[in-house]
């Protein structure tokens, strides 16, 4: 068969809510790598999560990261950034709202209110391997400023606060600064102007030289979108909101259930 080019979210697609990749979902993409096909998880996480992921799946797994801001194709890393005038126009609706708000470099979360629980205060002061901080706390405009070079893509967290939500996306696709989406209802995307994750598979597509009928890609969020649209093989996991099932070509089990395997098992039998 042909070799394929095979893209995967990460969140509610590749891994259980406990973080884990079955084995099942393991071995049958590592027995189709070496066949030739090549795939790729696609991410709103920041570059060194999604690697993590990626080499736990395995060695030979690529990634495409902060919803398309960062991939990599043919060894060579490419990387998009909010503009300074996106971020400021961010942090201006929303900063005084209260609203926790983070933006993501390559290796470090930038924050404005406090952490969520699940990073441990153990985590905060430590130093990654990059030797970036892991966090850094964001106290006004200038400061985050002065990071905009190390500023990659952001999101916008809030629960139970939907009307506030739609209010400040409203606000800020008025200012045509920034892309916008959604990874689940609580949240918006903050990402750099004309990208998703489509535009990166267009650009490794293009590289690669691989026909678009030969794409194959597995989602389950609103930031999936663009993504399923640009593959000839979309594919909506069973626990995907159901505006995405709309648009899929392929319902697939739940990502609790092996739905990435059994799909890719039933489409290369």
């Amino acid at each position: 068969m042909d070799k394929h080019l095979i893209f995967m979210d990460i969140d509610g697609t590749l891994v259980s809510r406990d973080q884990k990749i079955s084995t099942k979902t393991r071995s049958v993409i590592s027995e189709l790598q070496k066949d030739g096909h090549q795939f790729y998880v696609a991410t709103g996480r920041k570059y060194s999560s999604a690697i993590d992921v990626a080499k736990r799946l395995t060695p030979e797994t690529k990634v495409v990261a902060s919803n398309g801001s960062i991939y990599s194709v043919n060894d060579t890393l490419h990387k998009k950034q909010l503009s300074r005038d996106a971020l400021a126009a961010i942090y201006e609706t929303v900063f005084q709202k209260k609203i926790p708000l983070f933006f993501f470099g390559e290796h470090t979360v930038f924050y404005t209110e406090e952490l969520p629980e699940y990073l441990q205060k153990s985590d905060q002061s430590r130093v990654s391997a990059s030797g970036e901080e892991d966090f850094l706390f964001i106290d006004s405009i200038d400061t985050l400023l002065s990071m905009s070079t190390r500023i990659v893509n952001g999101i916008i967290i809030a629960d139970d606060r939907q009307d506030e939500l739609n209010s400040i996306k409203a606000e800020l696709a008025e200012r045509e600064l920034l892309s916008l989406s959604s990874s689940h209802p609580n949240n918006i995307e903050l990402i750099p102007k004309g990208v998703n994750k489509a535009t990166a598979i267009q650009e490794i597509q293009k590289e690669l030289s691989v026909p678009k009928e030969k794409i194959i890609s597995f989602g389950d969020g609103m930031n999936d979108l663009e993504m399923l649209q640009a593959s000839g093989v979309s594919v909506a996991m069973g626990n995907a909101v159901d505006e995405l099932k709309q648009e899929a070509k392929f319902i697939t089990d739940a990502n609790t259930e092996d739905g990435i395997a059994n799909f890719l098992i039933n489409y290369f039998d």
